[in-house]
């Protein structure tokens, strides 16, 4: 089983943040998921709500700010908000799984990726599956999977019909026959948000090969299938 440490490890390190980023990897993670979201002058930075206001106190909109106005917040222990480059760079060569948020993104997306030196290793999900489409014409090489709820079988309908890679569903949704039929039709399964460890427990025996995102990556890191390695 992959672990993915979700908004970096969210329960151990300020969520969205270098940190964050930093922590999971040091704890040992297959990937690191985070948000992304554009800013007014269409540049990409961390930031899971549409608004700045539960992370970083600032009573605005992602949208509404240039980046040099985003480069000048930090949140009460002295993070700030990173770009997308910072923090693909703070990854290294650690997958990175990019939630893009909203819309707009497309394009500024693919350009950051398209010059980053190691970017087939990382992947890009989203609930807006028209703009992870728009995505997959302009850079068809990134893996994307597509981000859903409350149904598996329409996670995997909206797979097939767009010709991603595979399927981001809760955790809850999942059931064996979604489960058969994602690998009937090769598309790999991440399940969101495990935090209970008895749940990965059950997860891990009736659905093999399926990855988790937690926001303690500290204690899931027991069910990693290759314990210590690096993609």
């Amino acid at each position: 089983m992959n672990v993915i440490g979700h908004r970096g490890a969210a329960n151990i390190a300020p969520e969205n943040t270098i940190a964050g980023i930093k922590a999971a990897m040091k704890v040992g993670v297959d990937a690191v998921e985070f948000d992304i979201r554009v800013s007014k002058d269409k540049k990409l930075f961390l930031c899971h709500d549409a608004s700045l206001l539960r992370t970083y106190n600032v009573d605005k909109k992602v949208s509404e700010l240039t980046s040099s106005e985003l480069k000048k917040i930090s949140d009460s222990e002295g993070h700030r908000i990173p770009t997308l480059e910072e923090a693909l760079e703070a990854c290294g060569k650690t997958t990175a799984i990019i939630e893009a948020k909203s819309g707009n993104w497309a394009e500024p997306l693919s350009k950051v990726l398209h010059k980053h030196p190691h970017k087939k290793i990382h992947s890009v999900i989203s609930f807006n599956h028209q703009e992870l489409n728009k995505f997959q014409k302009l850079l068809p090489e990134i893996p994307l999977y597509v981000l859903e709820h409350r149904n598996a079988f329409d996670a995997i309908n909206a797979a097939r019909l767009y010709g991603f890679q595979g399927i981001d569903v809760n955790f809850w949704t999942l059931n064996p026959l979604a489960y058969a039929l994602a690998w009937r039709h090769k598309l790999e399964i991440i399940v969101f948000t495990v935090n209970n460890v008895w749940i990965a427990k059950f997860l891990r025996l009736l659905y093999p090969g399926i990855a988790i995102t937690t926001n303690d990556p500290h204690v899931m890191q027991q069910f990693r299938t290759h314990k210590g390695a690096k993609k």
